[in-house]
């Protein structure tokens, strides 16, 4: 390291006092500073473990034995830096996040269950605003010795600024709720003006632990973002308005055409954003996994409560993170592909992630997966005992090293109003081979010549073959002999990406040969042998308007699965004479599924906006209608979808399908479809000829499907349906299937046949069945039926007997009768627990809470007790004179733990799967034995529902979209509400998991029970 940066760097010290805010400084009234003084943290907060001065932090890591790593920067050059990029003199732009966690000048009035705020006003953009302590920092190698020796502050007083970026003579940055960019036309890496222009507004500012961020340049042209999982989005541009969402997404800016959109949506938090040599978009997470790979157009899993639903509520599924095999400790939110030659074979092509909460860096394969991936770990890249070690962002340099950028901080979750936060460290770290630090000559991509880029698109490090292209397209009307050179020359991805670069631009296109370069070019790519080539060329066509000849012979034609996912993506975006046919694409074997799901989502954009396209496709390509994608995928969605948006033109469409086929099976999928958009309300009036199908199709089933004539309105069907709910030979699945139905629609006559079941001798997975359907209604008789035969038809089976406390706590009148019967012992205290005592402790009763108090007291309580100290010491102590037998401790896991957690690839999945933790840590599990509410896992936390019915629900959200959700119990049990249906909905504070599970414990039990909880 250069002797001038080192002595600046050795005069700092991480121990420099923090400029912290004040809840007075931010607090908009009196609530929301009391929730700021008083509302503990969750996940890993500040402690007093003393932080390691740069250099000395840098000799605890220990890498893999052909790396080795150096202190690029550190505090105080370098403060809390969130993001980095480099532009095309190699310099390194380095987002300084310091005004974190609160914006200057704004008061938060409101927070949420979330800890989001609501400020009482949106900021002006800089220079008009309020002066924050965000800056960009430039460093820069001026003599090539492979370390910084110049740096300057390029740009201050931001305000919430989470990335910058240079291109097109402009340095851009995002800095929430705007995109701004500032005009550097002498490249000098300094504003030409303090006034930037406002490219973008309405990027939310909810949670700034989650905003938008990672600015990368596609090689279509388009500039390419990230945004985190707790904000929203109302983004408008020039030539785009209101673009809304709520949530994770990835999404993309046109610089020239002035155009923003949604690219992708879901993930976990996508704070990060890679896009590789072949232009597939990827993502870390804040799970467990690697992280996401999206397709254009796709949809992805989110955490539904926390982050609300998908901007398509028609989506009908959704993209899951990559599979993965290996170390799934979270988070590894950072997340790089390495193509940097520098590194070897080793690591090229692999996942590069950062895990910030385990302090260790990760490498991963990355292995085809249908049309998409799956990862493997391989050997870790480096680790460290220390702690503030939390690495947030990763990238790869002009010189081919793996960079990083350290918050530097023993704190890490943002789950905390309180600023505590270390604002005076941060450092950047790079790894590079253990036999010498790269050093690269100075360079200036900005001023080279047309032959000198073309030179880069070979270059091993994929950072040069890329800026190159950048640089053709962001001067290509400098270079009016390249693109004839570039044609020449065989067609590979780079010289395919810098033809379109340099020709995009120019209307009309420039003459070539015997035609115009830009259809010539698109048709001769999606001919090349190279699949990415055509991959490529099919998705320009979309981006571009581009001639489409040649796009539904590649559907049926072609092999490839990444091609065959880009011609559905694609499809999306084109008109449907031409789209439609390439659903052809889809009709292939993919085990992931997305392929499956693009289709659908491509179809599913023609559905109403181009009806009649749709339904003359379907008439004239009759194939189509017999393949496998549409029969088991696209036919019942389809459906679905039509009668879920409802209308009379809607419902007919409905009708049309069916007129579409005489195929009984065919036609079974369409009125499957039609039956669940309708799954817990009755059919509406139905058009003269849907209502004659489904009549036909209901006789021609042999008496029917009793379930869809009840929702239909068939004039026998609820006395048949009563009939077989009383009838003992009919099979267990009919009968809840038609309790479930008939208590959907509300139909009070078959509360005493369900009250007679649950009476009398019937198998318990019946009753259960019963129970969930019995719990909509709001009749004393239900209640009365399981207390008074409590203990002859119930209490024996344990999950029976669990789901009868559940139901019955979920109605106050019920849990009032419940709580009586526990009070005159009728009712064993013992068989509650800790879930259904608080859902009693729901409705706030003076007579339940007496009851609590009476029969669970201390049962509730969620912090630290002397009792929980206690029992933790005594269980330290019985561990400390060795382990047991884990065989025998698998018993004990399976009967307190496995109903909600999985170890070994056995248990269930209402909590996280445990295999992946430091689960040799005693100190872990008693943490969360003992207190598992200072930790609640992001996608594990439960929801407390109210409906207007009276029901009040807790649980687990486990979907959600724009028709209602699903929350699941304790138990597993899963319940569907219509968005009308619910009167409320808030975030529970409290885990579900309940405390003491080691109650009643010997000390061989306790053994046995960690020797199987910590094996290797």
């Amino acid at each position: 390291m250069k002797s001038r940066l080192l002595l600046l760097l050795l005069g700092s010290s991480a121990l420099a006092a923090d400029s912290n805010v004040k809840p007075e400084a931010v607090a908009g009234n009196e609530a929301v500073k009391k929730i700021m003084e008083t509302r503990p943290g969750r996940g890993v907060m500040r402690d007093d473990t003393p932080p390691t001065l740069p250099e000395e932090a840098l000799k605890k890591f220990k890498t893999r034995s052909d790396v080795a790593i150096d202190l690029m920067a550190a505090e105080p050059v370098v403060e809390q830096p969130l993001y980095a990029s480099w532009d095309s003199k190699g310099r390194m732009w380095v987002t300084q996040y310091r005004q974190y966690q609160f914006p200057a000048g704004l008061k938060i009035i409101s927070y949420d269950q979330h800890l989001r705020a609501k400020f009482d006003k949106v900021p002006l953009p800089p220079p008009r605003g309020e002066k924050g302590a965000d800056k960009i920092t430039v460093f820069e190698d001026t003599d090539g010795d492979g370390f910084f020796d110049k740096h300057e502050d390029v740009i201050t007083g931001l305000n919430i600024a989470s990335a910058a970026l240079h291109g097109m003579g402009r340095i851009w940055v995002l800095n929430p709720p705007y995109l701004l960019s500032y005009a550097d036309a002498d490249f000098d890496a300094k504003p030409d003006s303090d006034t930037p222009e406002v490219e973008l507004s309405g990027f939310g500012l909810e949670d700034t632990h989650s905003v938008a961020t990672n600015l990368q340049w596609g090689m279509d042209g388009w500039l390419y973002g990230a945004n985190g999982s707790t904000t929203t989005g109302n983004v408008s541009s020039a030539n785009t308005k209101n673009v809304k969402w709520e949530g994770q997404c990835i999404w993309r800016f046109h610089p020239i055409f002035k155009t923003f959109e949604i690219y992708a949506e879901g993930g976990g938090n996508t704070f990060s954003l890679d896009i590789d040599s072949k232009g597939r978009l990827f993502s870390g997470t804040n799970g467990a996994t690697r992280g996401m790979h999206y397709e254009q157009g796709s949809y992805g899993i989110k955490g539904w409560g926390k982050h609300g639903p998908l901007t398509n509520p028609y989506a009908f599924g959704w993209f899951e993170h990559m599979r993965h095999e290996g170390d799934n400790k979270r988070f590894p939110q950072a997340f790089t592909v390495y193509e940097g030659g520098l590194l070897g074979s080793a690591y090229e092509g692999k996942i590069i992630a950062p895990n910030a909460l385990q302090n260790l860096v990760y490498v991963s394969e990355r292995i085809p997966d249908g049309s998409t991936f799956r990862t493997k770990d391989e050997e870790n890249l480096l680790s460290t005992p220390d702690r503030w070690f939390r690495p947030v962002w990763a990238g790869v340099g002009p010189d081919g090293g793996f960079y990083m950028a350290d918050w530097y901080d023993t704190r890490l979750s943002h789950v905390s109003p309180i600023d505590d936060w270390h604002k005076t460290s941060g450092r950047i770290y790079r790894v590079r081979p253990a036999a010498g630090a790269p050093k690269l000559k100075t360079f200036d991509l900005s001023k080279a010549g047309g032959d000198e880029l073309v030179g880069y698109l070979n270059h091993p490090n994929e950072w040069f073959r890329k800026q190159a292209i950048l640089e053709m397209g962001w001067r290509w009307s400098s270079f009016e002999d390249l693109p004839q050179k570039l044609n020449d020359k065989p067609l590979t991805l780079e010289t395919l990406w810098a033809l379109d670069a340099l020709t995009r631009n120019i209307r009309p296109q420039i003459n070539i040969g015997n035609g115009r370069i830009g259809p010539m070019l698109h048709h001769r790519a999606m001919k090349s042998e190279d699949p990415y080539v055509r991959r490529w060329g099919v998705k320009m066509i979309g981006d571009q308007d581009r001639d489409t000849s040649d796009l539904v012979r590649l559907a049926k034609d072609e092999k490839h699965p990444e091609v065959r996912a880009q011609l559905l993506a694609t499809a999306k975006r084109l008109p449907a004479d031409v789209a439609l046919p390439m659903l052809w694409a889809g009709d292939a074997e993919d085990e992931s599924g997305h392929l499956q799901l693009l289709a659908w989502w491509a179809l599913e954009s023609k559905a109403e906006k181009e009806r009649a396209a749709v339904f003359a496709f379907l008439k004239s390509d009759s194939a189509f209608l017999k393949t496998t994608l549409f029969r088991d995928n696209l036919a019942e969605k389809l459906s679905k979808r039509y009668a879920l948006a409802g209308g009379e033109e809607n419902l007919q469409s409905c009708a049309d399908l069916l007129a579409l086929t005489n195929d009984e099976a065919l036609r079974g999928k369409f009125v499957a479809g039609l039956a669940s958009a309708f799954e817990g309300a009755e059919m509406p009036k139905l058009p003269d000829a849907l209502s004659k199908a489904l009549n036909e199709y209901i006789a021609k089933q042999s008496g029917g499907d009793l379930t869809l004539a009840l929702r239909s309105g068939n004039a026998d069907a609820l006395k048949n349906a009563l009939k077989l709910l009383d009838d003992k030979k009919a099979s267990n699945t009919a009968r809840i299937a038609i309790a479930k139905t008939l208590a959907e629609l509300g139909k009070t006559e078959a509360v005493m046949p369900m009250v007679n079941i649950l009476k009398s001798t019937n198998a318990p997975s019946l009753k259960r069945g019963i129970l969930q359907a019995a719990a909509k209604f709001d009749d004393k008789r239900i209640p009365e039926a399981l207390l008074l035969n409590w203990e002859g038809q119930i209490a024996g089976d344990k999950a029976l007997r669990e789901d009868a406390l559940r139901v019955m706590a979920g109605r106050k009148e019920w849990a009032q009768i419940l709580v009586n019967f526990v009070n005159e012992w009728k009712i064993p205290a013992k068989h509650f627990t800790v879930d259904i005592v608080r859902q009693l402790s729901l409705y706030k009763d003076a007579d339940i809470d007496a009851g609590i108090e009476k029969h669970w007291k201390g049962l509730l309580a969620t912090g630290p007790t002397p009792e929980k100290k206690k029992e933790a010491e005594r269980i330290k102590a019985v561990l400390k004179t060795g382990l047991g037998d884990a065989d025998k401790g698998k018993i004990q896991f399976m009967a307190r733990c496995a109903i909600c957690h999985k170890l070994f690839g056995e248990g269930g999945q209402i909590g996280p799967e445990l295999t992946g933790y430091d689960r040799s840590n005693a100190d872990f599990w008693l943490d969360n034995l003992f207190m598992p509410s200072m930790e609640i896992r992001e996608g594990f936390g439960a929801y407390i529902v109210k409906t207007k019915g009276g029901q009040m629900l807790t649980g687990l959200m486990d979907a959600q979209d724009a028709n209602g959700i699903v929350i699941k119990d304790m138990a597993g049990n899963k319940t569907a509400l219509k968005q009308a249906e619910i009167e409320k909905m808030e975030a529970s504070p409290v885990s579900l998991m309940p405390e003491g599970l080691t109650t009643g414990m010997s000390d061989a039990d306790l053994k046995d029970f960690f020797a199987y909880l910590m094996k290797k």
